[in-house]
């Protein structure tokens, strides 16, 4: 069991020591990795390593891999194999002791935390990159649905003819 555990923790901070830079694939051929600050309708908004921000033209982009994706799948491919373990191996741990019990449930928390810490990467940057605002600001409303059957507030009343 001890190997088990070792095993365990050793990939989990492996995988987690996933930098949280995209890699910007460029038309030219170049590639940049750099952290996605923002962007607008022409260009995504980088951070470079050195603290410099770089404006380029989404023109120039071919591709951009966002951070965060491989520790996401694979924490979920780890949480569900430790919810198989714990199904399987939680009746023993009364007989077996603590350190069995840690084992259990150790592979699903290590998943759990690396899918939540993916997802939280992988969504900022790809928000960030799509992002057309740089305002901050809160969006509009969208417009009232078909189904909304709410009086209009503009002063004009509906009626509904009753049905024959």
């Amino acid at each position: 069991m001890p190997t088990k555990i070792a095993v365990t923790l050793l990939s989990s901070i492996l995988l987690c020591g996933c930098s949280t830079t995209a890699t910007i694939s460029r038309v030219n051929g170049r590639t940049l990795d750099a952290k996605i600050r923002r962007s607008t309708p022409g260009a995504v908004v980088v951070q470079t390593d050195s603290g410099e921000e770089v404006s380029i033209s989404r023109s120039d982009i071919s591709d951009i891999d966002h951070p965060g994706n491989v520790s996401a799948v694979l924490g979920g491919l780890l949480g569900a194999y430790g919810v198989l373990n714990i199904a399987v191996g939680a009746p023993n741990c009364t007989s077996e002791g603590g350190a069995y019990c840690a084992g259990v449930f150790l592979p699903a928390a290590l998943g759990a935390s690396m899918l939540a810490w993916g997802l939280s990467t992988w969504i900022g940057s790809t928000s960030a990159a799509s992002n057309s605002s740089s305002s901050g600001a809160v969006p509009d409303a969208p417009p009232a649905s078909a189904f909304d059957f709410s009086t209009p507030t503009n002063g004009a009343s509906a009626s509904v003819a009753p049905a024959r």
